[in-house]
């Protein structure tokens, strides 16, 4: 008989690995492209103008979906996974070189080659990304009412309130903008080139070239990296009174050589795009961070499963000896 326990285990067991999985599938299919057109993207995302479109957004709208479904080891953790889901919506939703892209539909015909105007691909654009912010007010709004968890972050220790503190207007702040500059100007003005059209950041060189995509995916890899330490340094990480599951301490240096080597991403992406691909080092990031994403959740998953037997062992055993 399958019992509560048991689907629940299996349950978890599932999340976890398609969290490995899913990326890994983004990650084959965008090496796979890159060497069957013979050139490379400078991103994984500028490959939502091509063939692998549908591979990009449906792997990230069910990796969001799974971050957000999985609980973390702590509550920090769980925060951090929250965080980097939210933002895989805006990066699968709103595609790189949107604005580019939309100037030329406009100025080359009234619809693109799939029958869909600009106009409509915006209020496309501005019927999901609102919807997907209100599902996202409705999901903490029920966190709040049933569970602790969001409190305890706000009453926790010195670091972790200023750490929610800061991430926490972050969000607001991306939100604010990705509003305003979805529902301000009209549909045939939209543009979101995000910090190029805040007056006083136009002018700071790297900044005024973020859009709203760029900032969405970078504000992703740094919630991931944030829960990839969480789980690392689990003790830290955990709120004041926060009831830790068992800490296997035999796996904690792995996880933290991976948050390391994340950190490290960026010297290692402009090593390997001055070796392989001058110019790509945008992209050879992007492969490095989500390689080491699957990495962080094979390990965590087979010591789950490692640790989940054992204890099935020692039920088993003591209802024998009984």
């Amino acid at each position: 008989m399958v019992t509560r326990e048991d689907t629940h285990t299996l349950t978890y067991s599932w999340l976890r690995w398609l969290l490995a999985l899913l990326p890994g599938v983004l990650f084959v299919v965008t090496v796979g492209t890159a060497v069957a057109q013979g050139e490379l993207e400078g991103s994984i995302s500028a490959y939502y103008w091509g063939p692998v479109r549908d591979v990009f957004v449906g792997v990230l709208i069910a990796v969001a979906a799974l971050l957000v479904a999985y609980q973390g080891a702590t509550t920090m953790e769980d925060y951090n996974l929250n965080g980097a889901g939210f933002y895989a919506v805006f990066v699968a939703l709103v595609p790189t070189g949107l604005a580019e892209n939309l100037e030329n539909l406009r100025a080359g015909a009234d619809a693109s080659e799939e029958g869909i105007s600009p106009d409509l691909f915006v209020w496309s654009l501005r019927i999901s990304l609102t919807v997907v912010v209100l599902l996202a007010v409705v999901l903490v709004g029920h966190e709040l009412r049933s569970t602790e968890r969001i409190r305890r972050l706000l009453t926790g220790d010195r670091f972790t309130r200023a750490f929610v503190l800061v991430t926490f207007a972050t969000l607001l702040a991306f939100l604010g903008l990705v509003m305003a500059q979805l529902w301000g100007p009209r549909a045939a003005e939209v543009r979101m080139r995000g910090l190029a059209e805040v007056p006083v950041l136009r002018d700071i060189p790297f900044l005024n070239s973020l859009s709203i995509h760029d900032l969405a995916a970078i504000l992703l890899l740094c919630a991931l990296i944030a829960a990839v330490w969480s789980h690392a340094w689990p003790r830290t990480a955990a709120g004041e009174g926060e009831q830790l599951r068992a800490v296997d301490v035999s796996r904690l240096p792995a996880y933290r050589a991976i948050f390391f080597a994340m950190l490290a991403g960026p010297v290692v992406a402009w090593v390997a795009s001055t070796v392989f691909a001058p110019g790509h080092v945008v992209i050879f990031l992007e492969w490095w961070v989500i390689a080491l994403f699957c990495t962080f959740w094979v390990v965590e998953t087979l010591r789950q499963e490692a640790a989940e037997r054992r204890l099935l062992e020692r039920e088993r055993g003591g209802s024998v000896a009984k």
